[in-house]
């Protein structure tokens, strides 16, 4: 099973892919950044777009949209995260959306943890020991989410 983890954002978006064979798990990551200008959410789609091709998943998985303070980038971010259901959809992928508290939940027993502290469990539970970036680590927890309910739903604990 491959599973590809989506954490969107307008400057930087966090890709991170657990393949998991015969309970060994690969990771990999991607850090995506497109300039500010009318190619944006194109760059975004023909980046995912390639990733998508070259790798394969199984299911991709994707942090819902929140509320924020500021309408304009929750309005931007909205629109990105259309791009890549758009394209998901197009490819015939099964996508999963968790919203931010149900990932930490899921990932720290809290649902008001900070993003350090996410990542730090990320770290912990994949047994990354390089440093990662905030994104990659919050893509790797909406996997580790899925992974939680998906296990729950199975009657798995």
């Amino acid at each position: 099973m491959k599973i590809l983890g989506i954490d969107p954002g307008l400057s930087k978006t966090g890709i991170a892919i657990l393949s998991r064979e015969n309970d060994n798990d690969k990771l990999s990551w991607e850090m995506l950044k497109h300039k500010r200008d009318g190619n944006r959410l194109h760059n975004y789609f023909k980046s995912l777009s390639k990733i998508i091709d070259e790798e394969k998943p199984d299911r991709i998985v994707i942090e819902s949209t929140f509320r924020g303070p500021n309408t304009k980038t929750l309005i931007r971010t909205a629109e990105l995260r259309g791009v890549f259901l758009l394209l998901t959809q197009m490819k015939n992928l099964p996508i999963l959306e968790f919203s931010p508290r149900e990932i930490k939940q899921s990932v720290t027993g809290s649902g008001a943890s900070s993003k350090e502290q996410v990542k730090f469990m990320v770290q912990k539970i994949l047994g990354i020991t390089e440093d990662i970036p905030l994104d990659i680590s919050d893509a790797f927890g909406v996997i580790i989410c899925y992974l939680n309910k998906n296990a729950q739903y199975a009657g798995i604990n």
